[in-house]
């Protein structure tokens, strides 16, 4: 259901945007649809596979992160600032995958996706709010505090049964979480639609 929604929701920012913001977006729901895809497929064949392929499907959602702090990027007018963030977010995703395949743990994958997400997206669209003073970029880090609750139920492990345990719940309940943020994103793609300035026409010159 997770690579479902989020396979889905990735392809609907990619063709009906044409701004970079929303394409690098489309590209941290896609990378996160098919880690969860293949995630689940790696639990259900633990015992004939082992743990390479949760390795492989931690390190795309590494990617994913990847991709929506580079959308963010794309909100900073200052091409020194852009360039400074853009070799901070390659080289702390050098040190995740480095960790991913030594440290080999989960533990990882939540250690970058709170830097990543909270430390990194969520303050580019504050600093984007008190730059304009428009209330929809705050909408983006209020979206992905809504992250927490299922990440709190899955770290404390709280469960009904073996049937519906932490990671059922937590899972379905990342769904509307989701597609809140993806609602968040189509909206500061529109309001980027809208400030973009109009290119002038380059004047002919007088024979």
């Amino acid at each position: 259901m997770m690579a479902m929604v989020c396979a889905f929701l990735g392809h609907r920012l990619f063709h009906d945007f044409k701004s970079k913001y929303a394409k690098l977006s489309a590209y941290f729901f896609l990378f996160l649809g098919v880690s969860a895809f293949l995630g689940g497929t790696s639990h259900l064949l633990d015992l004939y596979l082992g743990k390479t392929p949760h390795l492989v499907a931690w390190t795309l959602q590494g990617i994913s992160i990847l991709f929506f702090q580079l959308a963010s990027l794309k909100l900073i007018q200052s091409s020194k600032i852009k360039f400074f963030l853009r070799a901070l977010i390659f080289a702390f995703f050098g040190i995740f995958v480095a960790q991913i395949y030594s440290v080999q743990h989960f533990d990882v994958v939540k250690v970058n996706s709170i830097v990543g997400l909270i430390g990194f997206v969520s303050c580019i669209h504050i600093y984007k709010y008190f730059e304009s003073r428009d209330k929809t970029y705050l909408k983006i880090p209020l979206a992905i505090l809504l992250f927490a609750g299922p990440a709190m139920i899955h770290s404390f492990g709280l469960n009904f049964n073996k049937w519906m345990d932490q990671n059922v719940i937590s899972h379905l309940l990342l769904l509307p979480c989701y597609y809140l943020l993806y609602t968040t994103i189509v909206q500061i793609a529109i309001l980027k639609k809208k400030t973009q300035p109009i290119r002038q026409p380059v004047p002919l010159k007088e024979k």
